[in-house]
């Protein structure tokens, strides 16, 4: 399943999605920038697992956790607009 958007912040966003009953594969990519970089890997691990139903505010919160303990910044995406374009990605 994928999803492309261009979010609110400006950027676009790209979110490919593997699940059954749950997440098991995710990949998030588009014109944003997060520093540091390996944090994307770290909030696409976070969010494997999810169930496909998951809300967009538990997904943002996850997310927000993610980049809260590593202080993470995003440029032009913000862990709101990842949330609703994985939303998307898995209707």
């Amino acid at each position: 399943m994928i999803a492309s958007q261009k979010v609110k912040e400006g950027k676009l966003v790209k979110v490919e999605v593997e699940c059954d009953g749950f997440i098991k594969k995710i990949k998030i990519t588009g014109d944003f920038f997060l520093h540091p970089e390996d944090i994307l890997e770290k909030i696409e691990k976070s969010i494997l697992g999810l169930r496909k139903d998951t809300g967009t505010e538990a997904i943002a919160s996850r997310i927000h956790e993610i980049t809260g303990a590593n202080d993470a910044q995003m440029i032009g995406v913000s862990p709101e607009s990842l949330a609703l374009v994985i939303r998307e990605a898995l209707k």
